[in-house]
């Protein structure tokens, strides 16, 4: 640190020259810097009383919707060309000037909201102060009219939208309906049974099928018999009987000369088939063996029939249960729209009406008295910083290139020898040095007590200077 006092000091013309140019070209700077000048205005959002009073029955915006778009709209390039085409900031500019225009235009508009307070602030920065008022003021106004419009024809088309929405659910309802019929024209016999009745018919059924078959096999072992006949057994059962009369009666009896007449009559008759065939027995059994065939067969088909509807009746009634819950989806998209259409009704009114949320112009833009920027002085104050900071570093600087022997401890530590010293003899130079140095340092203190006090002047509002600034910008622009 020591050292570093040392390097100011012998070096405090050269460390005052620098501090005092920086600080210099920084007043120049603050001034030559174009001025711009912001305005802004304050707009309130204000839920109206009626919100509550419909909520449930009307679909509004809510604030934080509104304020999470707000800027977003109130930046859209859209609102931005109305504007700029409302203050006629568009004369003579089009195609990529006009886009240039649009994009700068944006990025000097600021954009802030306070949500808990329901506030929005516009910012518009301009080297003009009434432009920068009228542009803001402009904007505002036309936001708060887009806005409002905007919303109306939203609720108008929401409503128009509603309404055809449900004459399409009317006629799809309808068709549904008409599918839903001629399903049951083309299968209301299927769908007319019952699963566990035709289950128990079918089993029913069978049962009299067993028994028709049971009773056609008796009838079919009947009418066997009688093909085959039965005049050989007969026969050897006659002459058994008859031989056993013969041991107990003469031949005279009338039991024996019975049999004999019998036992001569089957002997003479033969096999008789034909005549069997043409009895009144066979011919009763074959008129029921027909009839049961038949029956079996009615029976059978019907069986057939029974299973095939029960096979299908799962499939028709599925198809059923798909076509009236596509009519219930339908009625019950078509009960929404009736609902909301009431809603959006509701809204419609409260937006033409301006009931749901209103806009209020808390403080319009005034025309700004003093400039935003630059910052005349806290640039001075920083530039007298700079200069004190960039004269040091160049003296700390030079002395790390160009190092010289300044004092024994140099010497040492470089690995010289000192054996002695002699005091500084002062000379009438050194008292030249001298006074060369108080003087750069009076003169230094002196700018910068300049530099401090315009600061002030400026922190004041005092604009005298930039008449003359401006003044050599202008020469300065028309030499160029």
């Amino acid at each position: 640190m020591k050292r570093y006092l040392v390097l100011v000091n012998e070096s405090v013309v050269s460390f005052c020259a620098v501090a005092v140019l920086v600080a210099v070209l920084g007043v120049v700077v603050s001034y030559v810097l174009p001025k711009r000048y912001q305005a802004q205005s304050s707009v309130s959002i204000e839920e109206n009383v009626v919100n509550e009073l419909v909520k449930g029955i009307a679909v509004t915006p809510s604030l934080e919707a509104k304020l999470r778009i707000l800027k977003v709209s109130i930046l859209s390039r859209k609102m931005l060309l109305r504007v700029i085409k409302d203050l006629d900031m568009d004369l003579g500019v089009q195609g990529e000037r006009l886009e240039r225009l649009i994009e700068t235009t944006r990025s000097n508009v600021e954009i802030t909201h306070e949500e808990r307070k329901g506030l929005f602030y516009i910012r518009y920065a301009n080297s003009s102060p009434e432009k920068a008022r009228d542009f803001v003021n402009a904007l505002t106004r036309r936001y708060i009219e887009e806005s409002t419009s905007s919303k109306r024809e939203e609720s108008y088309e929401a409503t128009r939208f509603l309404s055809d929405q449900i004459a399409v659910f009317q006629k799809r309802i309808d068709s549904a309906q008409q599918a839903i019929d001629a399903y049951k024209s083309e299968k209301g016999m299927i769908l007319s049974l019952n699963e566990n009745i035709l289950r128990e018919e079918i089993k029913e059924t069978e049962h009299r099928l067993e028994e028709t078959r049971i009773r056609k096999n008796e009838r079919l072992a009947q009418l066997n018999i009688i093909e085959k006949g039965s005049g050989g057994g007969r026969l050897a059962e006659k002459e058994a009987s008859y031989k056993t009369l013969l041991r107990t009666y003469t031949d005279q009896h009338p039991d024996v000369i019975k049999a004999r007449a019998e036992l001569d009559a089957l002997r003479s008759g033969g096999d008789g088939a034909d005549r069997r065939k043409g009895s009144v027995d066979y011919q009763r059994l074959k008129v029921e063996l027909e009839s049961l065939s038949e029956i079996e067969q009615v029976q059978q088909a019907l069986i057939e029939k029974d299973k095939r509807l029960l096979q299908e009746l799962p499939a028709v009634q599925t198809e059923l249960q798909a076509l009236q819950q596509a009519r219930k989806n339908e009625t019950l998209i078509y009960e929404q729209l009736v609902s909301r259409y009431g809603q959006s009704e509701v809204s419609k009114q409260m937006e033409l009406q301006d009931k749901a949320v209103s806009f209020r112009i808390i403080d319009p833009a005034i025309l700004p008295l003093r400039p935003s920027s630059p910052n005349r002085p806290l640039i001075m104050l920083g530039s007298l910083v700079a200069g004190v900071v960039v004269a040091a570093g160049g003296i700390i600087l030079s002395d790390q290139f160009f190092r010289r022997v300044r004092s024994m401890e140099d010497l040492t530590s470089r690995g010289f020898l000192v054996l002695g010293a002699l005091p500084r003899i002062a000379t009438a130079a050194d008292a030249r040095v001298a006074r060369r140095r108080r003087t750069a340092i009076a003169l230094a203190l002196l700018a910068m007590l300049c530099i401090v006090g315009l600061a002030g002047w400026e922190y004041s509002g005092f604009e005298g200077l930039d008449t003359l600034f401006a003044r050599a910008r202008y020469i300065l622009s028309t030499w160029l």
